[in-house]
């Protein structure tokens, strides 16, 4: 019988496995499950980063919509939504002139700022998050 040449990468099905070939493959899973195991925990933390970002938009939001209305502050939600939020736009309150009309309508355009402002920081501090701890060292 003529014999037959086999390449390096072609093993027959009879041919064992060699050990160092196991063990790379299990070096491999290890270092895939612990990559794994820090990617979930960036991936909450960056899920919870983001729910956060989205609740303090989302109250600015409904604040600039309700002053646009001119909703009565002296009503328990509108009060609500305004004292809340109001944690969270201090250090803008001063930084523009709001545009105020006839009948208490007013345009916040510091809100509409710290709005930008406070989704650019969550973008950041995501960013960098899996930028510092999202690969693996070497």
């Amino acid at each position: 019988m003529p014999r037959q040449e086999r390449t390096t990468r072609e093993r027959p099905v009879n041919e064992p496995v060699q050990e160092n070939e196991v063990r790379a493959a299990q070096d491999r899973k290890f270092r895939e499950k612990q990559l794994t195991k820090r990617q979930i925990v960036l991936r909450k933390t960056t899920n919870f980063v983001w729910w956060f970002t989205g609740i303090v938009e989302g109250l600015i939001g409904l604040r600039v919509v309700l002053r646009m209305m001119a909703a009565n502050p002296g009503n328990p939600f509108a009060d609500f939504v305004y004292a809340l939020s109001g944690l969270f736009l201090w250090p803008f309150q001063t930084l523009v002139n709001n545009l105020s009309a006839e009948g208490g309508v007013v345009l916040e355009v510091s809100s509409i700022i710290a709005m930008m402002v406070y989704l650019l920081l969550a973008w950041v501090f995501v960013e960098l998050l899996w930028l510092l701890l999202g690969r693996e060292r070497i």
